[in-house]
Formats: C-alpha cells, sequence, structure tokens
C-alpha cells in the first residue's frame, strides 16, 4: 500500500542502486532510475525503455558535471561519481541497441532523432498516419519533423497537441515559440502577435514588447487579438482548447 522509499529499495534489491554515484549528487535524477528500475524490473516490453533512456541522459547530463568537480581531500567522490558517467553511458548504448529496430513510436524516434536512422523515421512516420497518435509529447514529435517541408501540417499537428493537453501546467512552452515562429515565416503577423502573447502570459521571462513592435510595423489590431489571446490561454487553463472554436485558422 505504501511506495518503497529509495532506501529500501536499495537495501532490498542493491543491484538497482549501486552502479550509480553514491553520494548526494545528482540526487532526483538517480532516484528517477532506480524507481523506474524497481517498478518495471519484471516488463517484458521495449516501451518502458524509452522513458528510462530519457532518465538516463538527464542523470548523464547531472552526473558529468558533478563529476568535473575537483575534490582534492574527498577522492572517492570522484570516483562514485566517475562510476555514474560510465554506467549512464553504457546503459543508453545497451538500451539503444535493444531498441534500434523497435516498432513503438516513441523508441522509433529517439532512435531518428539521437542516431539519424532513416527507417526508425519511417516506422514513425508510418505510425502518425494511422491516426493513433493522441499523446501530446509524439505530435510535438512529429511537428518538429513537419515543420521542415509543410507549416500548415505542422500548425495542424500542435494544435491538436494543446488540445489534448489536461491544462496549461503541462504544456510544452516550446509550443507556443515554434507557433510564433511559424506565423513570422508566414507572414501572418496576427498568428505571431497572439502566439507571442500566450507565450508570455505563461513565461515570465518573455518581453511583451515584441507584441508591441508587431502591432505598430503591421498595423495589426491589437485590442481584438488581445481578446483572442486570453480566450486561448483560458482554454488552455482549463484543458479545454479548440482552435476551430477560437476561430484560430481565421487569424
Amino acid at each position: 500500500m505504501f511506495e518503497p522509499t529509495i532506501s529500501e529499495i536499495c537495501q532490498e534489491q542493491g543491484e538497482f542502486c549501486t552502479d550509480l554515484n553514491q553520494d548526494h549528487q545528482c540526487r532526483y535524477e538517480k532516484a528517477e532510475i532506480i524507481r523506474h528500475r524497481y517498478y518495471h524490473q519484471n516488463e517484458a516490453t521495449d516501451g518502458h525503455k524509452y522513458d528510462l533512456l530519457l532518465k538516463f541522459e538527464d542523470y548523464l547530463t547531472c552526473i558529468e558535471k558533478a563529476a568535473h568537480i575537483e575534490h582534492k581531500k574527498i577522492r572517492d567522490k570522484e570516483a562514485t561519481r566517475l562510476k555514474g558517467v560510465l554506467t549512464a553511458r553504457k546503459e543508453i548504448d545497451r538500451l539503444s541497441r535493444e531498441t534500434r529496430q523497435s516498432a513503438d513510436p516513441y523508441l522509433s524516434y529517439y532512435q531518428w532523432s539521437r542516431y539519424g536512422h532513416e527507417d526508425a523515421l519511417q516506422r514513425f512516420m508510418h505510425y502518425s498516419r494511422t491516426g493513433q497518435v493522441n499523446d501530446p509529447e509524439l505530435l510535438v514529435n512529429l511537428a518538429s519533423i513537419q515543420v521542415k517541408d509543410d507549416l500548415n501540417a505542422t500548425i495542424n499537428t500542435l494544435y491538436k497537441a494543446l488540445s489534448l493537453y489536461p491544462g496549461s501546467d503541462e504544456v510544452d512552452e516550446e509550443i507556443y515559440a515554434t507557433l510564433v515562429t511559424i506565423g513570422m515565416e508566414k507572414e501572418n503577423y496576427r498568428m505571431a502577435y497572439v502566439w507571442a502573447g500566450v507565450l508570455a502570459n505563461y513565461n515570465d521571462k518573455v518581453n511583451s514588447s515584441q507584441q508591441a513592435a508587431l502591432a505598430q510595423k503591421f498595423g495589426l489590431p491589437a485590442d481584438v487579438l488581445d481578446d483572442v489571446t486570453e480566450d486561448i490561454t483560458s482554454a488552455l487553463d482549463s484543458g479545454k482548447f479548440d482552435a476551430q472554436a477560437l476561430g484560430l485558422y481565421r487569424l
């Protein structure tokens, strides 16, 4: 009834923990790997390996930085962090080899995005054409491929992704930035203005001056577009984003 702690998992099944660094560095990333190993230890399919690959990538990024920290007095900390680096690299290599021919769409995209395997890209695109893609992450991945050749298809894919998020907290903010960029490339400055406003609403670091510059340069009806922006953010917050209902195709 109670989820075991990381300490309890390591005491009961040390093999999930001993090949990682043993000091306090990268505690969150390390815990994610240990929990994943524990809960999927008896899983026979490849599906869970995509998440594990991403967790090892996050862990490797963290532990490589930590391994460069010099400890003149406590040299064993350097050794345990180096062990973590070697484990992460080895596991990423092993999992990548094991899933090289996987038909799983997540793993197919991984194989293409990390290693450029064209056959993996074809498997991913075949899956996307079946209409079975109903996961925002996969749709964002699909859009990253479409954006090179078909901006309209990219917009449709990103709008579908937005419609599947349960609330704005879960949305990948890169979607907003991509839609701004597409609006500029298509010279649809109303679209760029609206999505720049959405991005600024959810990211305090974004300067809203871009909107003012767009409105002034292209004579945009800022008041009307601000209302559209507000409607979009309200829909995203409530998990009810619908591009058609919001009239976004008329921008």
